[in-house]
């Protein structure tokens, strides 16, 4: 299997997600459909609300939405898989800068320094995890 390294990295890079508790933030979608729902009809609405459902439990999924794509992606469906993985992924990096953005200005970051040395200890894994997975989906190619 030509893919194998980069559907091994995807899983390293899921597992380390995993590890540090890194998971999509759902409260995107709920915004993202609040500003949808007054522009388009009761029953489009119900769709998109539905549609960013399912979206939002593959975000929380996180580290375990990425090693699903991975599987996905090794059983020769890659573009359902690479899109697993990247919303896996893709929330994953956006919890992480939402963090760490609300921990800078709230100023939570200088007060709590021995607090913050640990739980970046932590969340460089999820953060080097998420890194692994962008580089090896991008690196994954239909055979």
């Amino acid at each position: 299997m030509k893919n194998f390294g980069w559907i091994l990295l995807c899983i390293i890079g899921g597992i380390l997600m995993i590890i540090s508790s890194v998971i999509g933030s759902v409260a995107f979608f709920e915004t993202l459909f609040s500003y949808i729902e007054a522009d388009v009809g009761e029953d489009v609405a119900k769709i998109v609300s539905l549609v960013i459902q399912i979206l939002a439990y593959i975000a929380i999924g996180g580290g375990i939405s990425v090693i699903i794509g991975s599987i996905i992606v090794a059983m020769d469906h890659y573009r359902l898989g690479k899109f697993i993985i990247g919303i896996g992924a893709g929330m994953g990096l956006i919890s992480l800068l939402i963090f760490l953005i609300t921990g800078i200005v709230e100023g939570s970051i200088l007060e709590e320094l021995d607090q913050i040395v640990t739980e970046t200890i932590h969340g460089s894994y999820g953060f080097l995890g998420v890194i692994l997975t962008i580089i090896g989906r991008m690196k994954l190619k239909k055979d």
